[in-house]
Order: C-alpha cells, then sequence, then structure tokens
C-alpha cells in the first residue's frame, strides 16, 4: 500500500496543479471577456486578502460555502474561524476540514456567532465579511446583507484587538436603491463606520477594507 501511495500521490498532485491552472485560464478568460467588471475572479480577490491580512493573526470568514477561502487563508493565519449557516455547505466543509486544526467552521448565522464568538478573540484580527446572500446555495436569513449586525458586533470589541483588517466583498452591492439590494445598507454607512471607529480605509476590486 505504501508503494502505492508512493506512485499515486505525485500523479494526484500533478492532476491538481493542471486542474488549478486550467481554472485560473478559464478565470482570467472569463473576466476579460467582461471587460474586467466587477465581481473579480477568485485569484484577484485572494491577493487581496494575502495582502491586507495581517500576519501571524486569526481570520473570522462569513459565508464559508465550499471552504476553498479558508483553505487558503490558513495556509497564512494562526487560525480561521469560518461561519456557515446552510445546512448542507455547513456539513460539506466540516467533514472537509475535520482533520485541520486551523480551521474552525462555525455553524449559524454571523449575527447568532458574532456576539459570543468575538469576546473570546485576541491579538490581530481579520475579517471576510461575505454572508451576503447570492442566490443558488447560499443562505437567505432574516436579511439580504448582515453586515450591519457584524460591524456593530466589531465595534464593541475591536477594543480588544492588537489591530484590525476588514474585508468586506461585494462593495458594488451597497447601493439600496437598487431594487435587488435594498437590504445592503449605502456605501457611505461603511465610510462613517470606518472613520467613526477610527480606521483607514479604501476600496480595491470590488472590496471594502478598512484597516486600524
Amino acid at each position: 500500500m505504501g508503494y502505492l501511495m508512493q506512485i499515486f500521490t505525485p500523479i494526484t498532485t500533478l492532476r491538481n496543479k493542471l486542474r488549478e491552472r486550467k481554472g485560473l485560464k478559464n478565470e482570467k478568460l472569463e473576466w476579460a471577456n467582461r471587460r474586467y467588471a466587477p465581481p473579480s475572479p477568485t485569484y484577484i480577490k485572494k491577493d487581496i486578502l494575502y495582502r491586507n491580512g495581517l500576519p501571524d493573526s486569526t481570520w473570522v470568514e462569513t459565508g464559508t460555502f465550499m471552504g476553498d477561502t479558508a483553505a487558503f487563508l490558513a495556509q497564512h493565519a494562526n487560525m480561521v474561524y469560518t461561519i456557515e449557516p446552510d445546512n448542507y455547505l455547513y456539513d460539506k466543509v466540516r467533514l472537509r476540514f475535520i482533520f485541520n486544526p486551523k480551521i474552525k467552521p462555525i455553524h449559524g448565522t454571523s449575527e447568532e456567532i458574532f456576539p459570543s464568538l468575538l469576546p473570546t478573540l485576541k491579538g490581530p484580527i481579520n475579517f471576510w465579511l461575505d454572508g451576503h446572500f447570492s442566490g443558488g446555495f447560499t443562505h437567505k436569513g432574516p436579511t439580504d446583507c448582515p453586515v450591519r449586525d457584524e460591524l456593530s458586533s466589531i465595534e464593541k470589541n475591536i477594543s480588544h484587538f492588537e489591530k484590525t483588517v476588514i474585508l468586506i466583498d461585494d462593495v458594488r452591492c451597497f447601493n439600496p436603491s437598487i431594487k435587488e439590494y435594498s437590504d445592503y445598507p449605502d456605501l457611505n454607512f461603511l465610510v462613517d463606520w470606518a472613520r467613526n471607529n477610527n480606521m483607514h480605509w479604501t476600496i480595491e476590486h470590488d472590496i471594502f477594507i478598512a484597516k486600524t
């Protein structure tokens, strides 16, 4: 069995790398066909998370989906807490990361989990807020966008963190004058919140970024 593993492991690794390269090529082509309009492809978002994330830190992610972003973040973090309310998606990621001590999937909505989770955290903390409803398998909670509640919980605990970085995906959707985004706060809400908490803010590739 050990001999067979020595043969098949490199083959499996090569297949995975080829699959990743093909997926990256397809993402780049699809983005170019959209004339680089948002949303940005996954590889762009991962680069933004990596560049803006604090080193030797904890990540809190809302909206686990299939767990790919959590797996990426765990390569560069001390710990990743990833929150997923959908039963089916949570069960899948729980099994996916059952042997990964750096990733803790949590079942529930961010509105339910943040008040109990955030007071337990310390040190440098990064937040990746991507739990908005986007159709398909993604969870539709009491509101399509829980960012107001998420930021409220962060504000109550931010003084306990050493440093904080908050990244909010899909900033193009923060325009409640558009009917399909009526549950989202206005972009000005994000800007005012960052300023009120003495955070520097910017927008990069459809991602709102605030830092202490």
